[in-house]
């Protein structure tokens, strides 16, 4: 069956003989070499936008390290406030129990103090200045302190 196909095959197709094919002459034409292009422009290019991303990252990293830093003592001072406010609610407490009258009375009498006597008591009275005089004062004390620093900017000076 194999046979009868490729006999069959024969005679429908026929076979074709090769054609000789002249050989081509060798050419001696120059050839000139393809001109390099200059590469060191691009490669310039590459280097610089690497370095480039390299600073930009290296500058993000270091800002957010400096603001995580930030945030640490921002941190630090919350907690010192917290406890100043502790503090001073305490000292307050600790202010309006010795203004207290009772408290003052009680420690007096725990320490043996007694209300002064009438012969005890002395009265001071202070004299009135006159105004006139008050801005007379004022300004001389305040002409005093010019001078003393045009004196000390003098001093600097020389």
């Amino acid at each position: 069956m194999l046979a009868e196909k490729y006999a069959y095959m024969e005679d429908r197709v026929p076979v074709l003989e090769p054609i000789g094919r002249e050989e081509p002459k060798p050419r001696k034409e120059t050839r000139q070499l393809p001109v390099r292009k200059n590469q060191t422009w691009k490669n310039v290019l590459t280097i610089g936008m690497v370095l480039l991303c390299f600073a930009a990252a290296s500058f993000t990293v270091f800002r957010y390290t400096q603001i995580t830093q930030n945030h640490r003592s921002i941190l630090v001072l919350e907690q010192t406030l917290e406890e100043e406010k502790l503090r001073r609610k305490n000292l307050k407490v600790e202010l309006a129990y010795c203004k207290d009258l009772g408290t003052i009375e009680f420690s007096a009498t725990e320490m043996g103090m007694k209300y002064p006597d009438e012969s005890q008591v002395e009265y001071v009275v202070l004299p009135e200045l006159n105004k006139s005089m008050e801005q007379v004062d004022a300004s001389a004390d305040k002409s005093k302190s010019e001078q003393s620093l045009w004196s000390l900017f003098l001093g600097l000076s020389n």
